[in-house]
């Protein structure tokens, strides 16, 4: 974790709910926080009854105390007073997670004790790529070329048209940072764009998924992803060539290393040499809808329990 990324992610993203985020201090010493958000108004996920938990950390030296179990409580219980219902665990724009991290099979069960139910299990791939000479791609060249600023609009309308959500979402706060295509391949048949690539390197306009962790490794640190085609360009090969221009550009660049983040397809990324790095357990919770939670106050003592 870097000052930078916390800053990124917690301090400046406005979805951020503050009366779910909450921290536990006793004098000086913090011994515990947790993070929650939901959907911005102008968010396309925004009509969904969506919360997320950003993260929630307890100091080793203050746990099995009830201080993460409190925190929980009040930020589910801040979640059903605003009507939010579906709660998952990291996710979030701006995310760190795409769930729990997967060797932490105590978090995993301390949160299946709670009520949260294990879904899939996305996966975080590398590949070490110093010194490695480019792919050759199947379909050629002239089908894929950075993106210029002038074409970002044209970007914004595929996402909208063929990936609506998340991803158009995460290319319009893109537009927004000033970002001039070059986090960007496409894709073009026709002349039109049907496909893109993002990658992400130590000159990118905000620090992107795939390099979050880039203290890691060492040397340069690029990511690639997300990345789609237009449903009639697959079957052809496009895919794997659009990865293999990705990662040409980053190695182009001078970057060490490649990660893809947050996937299930392995087997496909195995193709290019890409090997899993870390791996998380995405786990979500139902509430219970309308009104005030009857259970038990969640209010904090004064004094350390």
């Amino acid at each position: 974790m870097t000052n930078e990324l916390w800053q990124q992610n917690t301090v400046d993203d406005r979805s951020v709910m503050r009366e779910a985020s909450l921290a536990v201090v006793e004098g000086q010493e913090l011994l515990g926080i947790i993070v929650a958000k939901r959907p911005e108004e102008h968010n396309e996920m925004a009509m969904q009854k969506m919360g997320w938990i950003q993260c929630l950390l307890v100091d080793e030296n203050a746990r099995n105390k009830g201080i993460g179990n409190r925190l929980l409580e009040c930020a589910e219980e801040a979640f059903r007073k605003q009507g939010i219902t579906d709660i998952r665990l990291g996710r979030d724009m701006r995310h760190y997670f795409p769930g729990v991290p997967a060797e932490d099979t105590s978090a995993i069960d301390w949160f299946t004790k709670r009520g949260y139910v294990c879904e899939t299990v996305e996966t975080d791939l590398i590949a070490h790529v110093k010194g490695w000479e480019p792919y050759e791609l199947e379909n050629g060249l002239q089908h894929f070329r950075l993106l210029t600023e002038k074409e970002l609009p044209q970007l914004l309308e595929f996402l909208e048209r063929s990936f609506p959500g998340r991803w158009h979402e995460e290319a319009k706060n893109y537009v927004l940072l000033n970002g001039t295509g070059r986090e960007f391949i496409g894709l073009f048949e026709n002349d039109q764009l049907q496909g893109f690539c993002r990658m992400n390197d130590g000159a990118s306009p905000q620090i992107g998924p795939n390099t979050y962790w880039r203290k890691l490794v060492q040397g340069e640190l690029g990511g690639i992803g997300p990345l789609g085609i237009d449903r009639s360009l697959r079957g052809r090969g496009f895919g794997l060539d659009i990865v293999k221009a990705g990662a040409n550009e980053l190695m182009k660049r001078g970057v060490n290393s490649i990660v893809i983040d947050w996937t299930q397809l392995v087997s496909f990324y195995e193709k290019l040499g890409f090997t899993p790095w870390k791996q998380y357990q995405t786990m979500s919770k139902q509430l219970e809808s309308g009104g005030v939670h009857s259970g038990k106050s969640v209010e904090f003592p004064a004094e350390r329990d």
